[in-house]
């Protein structure tokens, strides 16, 4: 699959988990709705873009299976659309998990695939997918929750906190993440010529570094329950979580990949 395919997947799949820990009772059936529609109409786009179906009978046996999962993870989340629209008095944690579960296995499995060979570098590989997919989810989830107190001040702020410090965890982990890479790598980055070096100091100062100053100071907002505020700093923190995230899936999995 292509590149942006894997980033809407990731997407998809992050934003599916970071509302998974969001109380049902407390924010109401229809956050979940819109978060679950949100996620199908991404998981869509992907599946359209990727064409998954088109690899079944090509690659790596594990590279075809992870063509198969993504189709599942798809029809697991349409799944989770009907779940949600039929439920009225609670939702069950697990109805919202398990297709986070089959997505997980495809991202690992994609990161496997025709990597066999080398397992250090698919393992790595997929912990950078995977801690990617928990900055955008985390990210886009937190900034869509704080819209939330506009209609309900009587939301417990406990929610848009806890969202707003996964946040702020998940691109510490994508941080070390990197920097893993980077070390295994430098000798790459010695070769690179200047404008790759731009693009790759580009990504760590919009993707991680100043998000992650934004995410510190949404997380500070929140705490004293300045909801407008945090969530005017989440959209800012959310556009460099998809600059950062763009050029990074584009870097290591495009044409010619380079470090990440």
């Amino acid at each position: 699959m292509s590149w942006l395919s894997t980033l809407l997947h990731l997407m998809a799949l992050g934003t599916a988990g970071a509302i998974a820990f969001v109380p049902f009772r407390e924010i109401g059936k229809y956050y979940f709705k819109f978060h679950a529609t949100a996620v199908l109409v991404t998981v869509v786009t992907a599946v359209l873009l990727g064409r998954p179906w088109a690899a079944l009978g090509a690659g790596t046996p594990l590279s075809r299976v992870a063509s198969f999962m993504s189709m599942v993870f798809a029809a697991a989340v349409l799944v989770e659309n009907v779940v949600v629209r039929a439920v009225v008095a609670t939702l069950r944690k697990d109805a919202l998990l398990f297709p986070v579960s089959l997505g997980v296995t495809f991202v690992a499995l994609g990161a496997f695939g025709g990597r066999e060979a080398h397992p250090g570098e698919a393992l790595l590989l997929g912990i950078h997918l995977l801690t990617s997919a928990a900055v955008l989810g985390t990210s886009l989830a937190a900034m869509s929750t704080g819209h939330w107190y506009l209609s309900n001040a009587k939301l417990p702020f406990e929610i848009l906190i806890g969202l707003t410090r996964a946040f702020v965890l998940s691109l510490v982990v994508k941080a070390a993440v990197s920097s893993v890479y980077v070390a295994m790598r430098l000798p790459e980055y010695r070769r690179l010529e200047d404008f790759d070096l731009l693009v790759m100091g580009t990504r760590w100062l919009a993707g991680i570094v100043l998000a992650g100053i934004l995410g510190l100071m949404a997380l500070s907002c929140a705490k004293r329950k300045a909801n407008q505020s945090a969530t005017g700093i989440l959209y800012v923190a959310v556009v460099f979580v998809l600059i950062g995230e763009t050029m990074s899936i584009a870097l290591s999995l495009g044409a010619h990949p380079r470090p990440i």
